[in-house]
C-alpha cells in the first residue's frame, strides 16, 4: 500500500511540474527549469554590488522557510531595444524586466490558486540558478550561454513551497577555446569567466558610478536615444557565436 502512495505522490509532483512549465511558457518564458533549494543553498553566497542591492545573495530559507522548489524562467532578448536603460531621477529602469516580472507573476498566481505559497525574488544568484536549471553554462563573458539563444537571455525566479521535479544542471562548456567576447570588449573589462564592473560600460551605472558627461567610448558603445535613455553595450554578446540566428535585428 505504501508503494502505491509513493507512486501517487510522485505522479502529482510530475503533474504540477508540467503544469507550471506550461503556464510559464504560455506567459512568454522561453526556458523554464526547476531547481531544488538545497542545490543553490549549498553554494557560497555572492556579493552583488548593484546600486539597488549592495548585499550578498541569500539562502532560500531566508526568503521562504519551507521552500521546496525554485522555478527559473528564461526570457529571450530578441531585439536590441530590450537592452534599453531608462533614467529617472536616481533610478534606472529596464523594459525587459517588466516582461519578466509579468511572466513570473503568472507562475505565482497559478501556484497560489493551487494553495501553495510562492514569491518572486531577486535575492538568489540568477546565473547559478540558470545553470542548475539546465539553461546553459556560465560563459567567459560572465553571462549564461544557451546553445539556442546564446547570451541573449534574462531571468526571473519564483520560490515556492510546492514540490516539483528538478531539472538536470547544464554541464557542458559551450565556450570551449573561444575568446571572441574577451577580444570584443572595448574597455578590457573581461577576463575568462570574470567581469570587472568598475570598467564594464554596463556595470558602471549598475554600481552607481554616475557620469553624465560620458566618455567617448561610453557614447560610442552605449548610444543615447533621448536625454534619459541609452542602449547598453552589447559588444561581448554580439561577438558570441551562439544565438545569432534567433536575433531579430
Amino acid at each position: 500500500m505504501r508503494h502505491q502512495i509513493d507512486r501517487e505522490e510522485i505522479s502529482e509532483i510530475e503533474k504540477l511540474t508540467v503544469e507550471v512549465k506550461q503556464i510559464a511558457s504560455k506567459a512568454g518564458a522561453n526556458l523554464v527549469g526547476i531547481v531544488l533549494p538545497r542545490a543553490i543553498d549549498a553554494l557560497p553566497k555572492i556579493w552583488v554590488g548593484f546600486k539597488e542591492i549592495q548585499d550578498h545573495t541569500k539562502k532560500t530559507v531566508d526568503i521562504m522557510a519551507d521552500a521546496k522548489s525554485i522555478v527559473v524562467l528564461g526570457y529571450h532578448i530578441w531585439d536590441d531595444m530590450l537592452e534599453l536603460a531608462i533614467h529617472k531621477g536616481e533610478k534606472w529602469a529596464y523594459p525587459e524586466y517588466f516582461a519578466m516580472k509579468a511572466l513570473a507573476l503568472e507562475v505565482v498566481t497559478y501556484l497560489e490558486k493551487k494553495g501553495y505559497e510562492a514569491a518572486i525574488t531577486n535575492s538568489l544568484s540568477y546565473k547559478r540558478l540558470a545553470q542548475l536549471a539546465g539553461f546553459g553554462n556560465y560563459g567567459k563573458n560572465a553571462l549564461i550561454i544557451n546553445s539556442e539563444f546564446g547570451p541573449w537571455m534574462r531571468f526571473a525566479v519564483v520560490v515556492t513551497d510546492a514540490e516539483m521535479k528538478p531539472d538536470e544542471p547544464f554541464e557542458k562548456n559551450l565556450c570551449e577555446n573561444c575568446e571572441n567576447c574577451l577580444i570584443a570588449c572595448p574597455v578590457g573589462a573581461l577576463a575568462p569567466y570574470k567581469v570587472d564592473y568598475t570598467k564594464c560600460l554596463v556595470g558602471i551605472h549598475l554600481i552607481g558610478k554616475e557620469n553624465f558627461e560620458r566618455s567617448e567610448k561610453w557614447r560610442k558603445f552605449e548610444p543615447s536615444l533621448t536625454m534619459n535613455s541609452h542602449l547598453m553595450c552589447m559588444k561581448c554578446q554580439n561577438a558570441c557565436r551562439y544565438g545569432r540566428e534567433k536575433r531579430q535585428i
